[in-house]
């Protein structure tokens, strides 16, 4: 690790700054090898059996890899101990079911990464860095950028899509990019690049103090899509964005919110709204907004398709899209389509939303783009508890959800599932469109751009 993490022998105790989960405190605590042992006894007796998402077989690599680190305690800087439990609740293969270990992996990179069809690259950077934007990844340290997200699999939670939108924001992680065997320490990460000239050349990057200002980690709003949308230009301290320089770009670039909504044709037959929470960002309640956008733009336009647009959803609370998904699909003419926008960002009540409309509209609805963040079986409705010691957050899922066969019994599934969400449906895409770089440097939409040829066609 990197010197001045630690400040006296690692068997004696070590000072951490830990963030609380969910609040912008920070509490000093003190964590010793026993204490990490009691944390470990404490996930593996009291959180461990609240969560259902494990199977018997997960349950007995869980169990194996929490004595290992255990027998390892006296070795571990506060990092690795994260990281460790990161991964032991990652054995479940459950979105849901997650550990948040905040600040205690320390500062990131000055740069933030998006994986695009076509490679990962720097999308965003630190003022300082500016010359890096659109540059591919090619290698980071010893590995190639396929052997790092490889390897960083193992600490994050669910299936291979969710893990695709979770893997940027960590191979930015100096101490978890030490962790995975990339680099020997956090100080200096050497990395491969690649920019559009053709040149490959071997940067070396150091983390960087002070947080990006348009990455608001207290913020209500999912941050791993974020890395996509250019901040406002007027942000004291901005960090420069690949997209700088365009204009009139498509709606999914622009600022996030809850909900918002806009024709995309001059003869208003074509209605977007882009949802990119299944929660209020204000006062407001969320189905009072949608409930806005029915009767100001759908009920005096009669639009022939409408738009909806989930690929920034990361959840919420379905209760409040329920009406709105029931709605939709009969608003549109009996001619008319509906065009649900998913990918990887789509998670939890975002799935959710995206079946209901599915599970009303049939044939009539469309799903477009990628694959979502969870499939159409999955566990969640746990919350989050905190390890005495280290105040790690660990979540644990309990409730069932089940669109592909329907849930009928609350014996089995969550009960509002039961009561409301589709049965016997497929949330896979039935178009998939994928995002590649050299596209979305352009400012374009590809998904856009398809949902408008088809629309077109009707």
């Amino acid at each position: 690790m990197s010197p001045g993490w630690l400040a006296i022998p690692r068997t004696a105790a070590v000072a951490l700054t830990l963030a609380v989960a969910g609040s912008a405190q920070a509490a000093d605590a003190i964590l010793t090898p026993a204490q990490m042992r009691e944390d470990l006894t404490f996930l593996k007796e009291k959180w461990a059996p609240l969560d259902k998402s494990f199977s018997d077989s997960q349950r007995v690599a869980f169990g194996r890899h929490l004595d290992e680190t255990a027998s390892a305690a006296e070795d571990l800087e506060p990092e690795e101990f994260a990281l460790e439990v990161m991964k032991a609740v990652a054995i479940a293969r459950n979105g849901h079911t997650n550990a948040n270990v905040g600040t205690l992996l320390g500062a990131d990179l000055p740069v933030r990464v998006w994986s695009f069809s076509d490679g990962l690259y720097i999308v965003k950077t630190h003022p300082d860095f500016e010359w890096l934007l659109g540059a591919r990844i090619d290698g980071i340290g010893s590995l190639t950028t396929q052997e790092a997200l490889d390897r960083v699999r193992a600490y994050l939670p669910g299936t291979d899509q969710r893990i695709r939108f979770l893997s940027p924001g960590y191979l930015v992680a100096p101490a978890v990019l030490e962790q995975i065997g990339a680099v020997d320490g956090t100080d200096h990460v050497p990395l491969t690049l690649k920019f559009a000239d053709g040149r490959t050349e071997i940067v070396e990057l150091g983390p960087k103090k002070g947080d990006d200002p348009g990455d608001d980690r207290k913020a209500s709003l999912n941050r791993g899509y974020s890395v996509l949308i250019p901040d406002d230009p007027d942000l004291p301290g901005r960090w420069r964005h690949v997209l700088d320089g365009h204009k009139d770009l498509p709606p999914i670039y622009g600022k996030r919110s809850d909900v918002q909504a806009r024709f995309l044709d001059y003869s208003k037959k074509v209605l977007y709204i882009r949802n990119d929470t299944a929660r209020s960002i204000d006062e407001t309640p969320l189905p009072d907004k949608f409930a806005g956008i029915i009767l100001d733009k759908i009920l005096p336009m009669q639009p022939k398709h409408i738009i909806v647009d989930l690929r920034l959803n990361n959840g919420g609370d379905f209760f409040n899209t329920i009406l709105f998904s029931r709605a939709i699909p009969r608003l549109v003419p009996r001619d008319g389509r509906v065009f649900v926008l998913v990918g990887r960002a789509t998670f939890s009540a975002g799935i959710t939303t995206a079946a209901m409309l599915k599970g009303e509209g049939g044939d009539k609805v469309t799903l477009i783009g990628e694959p979502m963040g969870d499939g159409g079986q999955f566990w969640s409705e746990g919350k989050y508890v905190k390890l005495p010691n280290s105040q790690i957050a660990v979540r644990y899922s309990h409730q069932f959800h089940d669109y592909e066969t329907g849930c009928f019994d609350v014996g089995d599934c969550y009960w509002a599932t039961v009561a409301f969400g589709p049965r016997g449906i497929s949330i896979a895409p039935e178009t998939t469109v994928e995002l590649s770089f050299r596209a979305y440097a352009q400012g374009r939409d590809p998904v856009q751009e398809k949902v408008l040829d088809l629309a077109g066609r009707h």
